[in-house]
């Protein structure tokens, strides 16, 4: 079970906070966005495959983001997801080469190699303008975030999902502790 303890507070409009695992440890990299909010404008972003690896090996990014994978490893390399979100293949390709994809929907993509078994990564694709990816301390910081009612949600590598309403606004300062629904 995750939870997540965070602070509220209008006067630094930010929603901060840190992600533990039921073992009281960080949960880091955990994905954390908010839902009832303005949405995101797609972004570009690059997951590197390197040293037969994913970096990073967790992302966030708004739904119509196109994510470039380029191959900077000295073997060759296939990029597929068959899970939620979105299912592709990219096919094979060498160092040097690179080729995107378009998320253009929420949830979650698992990346895998299907050369090499070891390697794997996760995209979180949100509806919203407010998200971000934990330190590996559990640390994160939702910035610019206005008054309001939201769904704060939480995912973990551990394939967890935790989520609860949460308010935002006044000059008060809340914790709360999300629980698993």
């Amino acid at each position: 079970m995750i939870s997540t303890l965070i602070a509220l507070t209008s006067l630094a409009p930010a929603v901060s906070g840190k992600v533990l695992l039921a073992s009281g440890k960080p949960a880091g990299q955990a994905v954390v966005w908010l839902e009832g909010g303005s949405k995101s404008k797609p972004i570009k972003a690059v997951v590197d495959q390197r040293n037969r690896a994913f970096d990073p090996h967790i992302s966030v990014v708004p739904v119509g983001s196109t994510i470039e994978f380029p191959n900077n490893d000295t073997v060759f390399h296939n990029v597929f997801a068959a899970f939620n979100a979105k299912k592709f293949d990219l096919g094979l390709y060498s160092k040097g080469q690179k080729k995107s994809q378009t998320f253009d929907k929420p949830g979650l993509v698992a990346l895998m190699c299907s050369i090499h078994s070891e390697m794997s990564a996760f995209i979180m694709v949100v509806d919203s303008a407010y998200y971000a990816v934990a330190s590996k301390a559990g640390i994160f910081r939702l910035n610019d975030v206005p008054v309001g009612e939201y769904e704060l949600k939480v995912w973990h590598e551990t394939g967890e999902t935790v989520s609860q309403t949460i308010k935002v606004g006044g000059n008060e300062s809340v914790e709360v502790r999300t629980k698993r629904r």
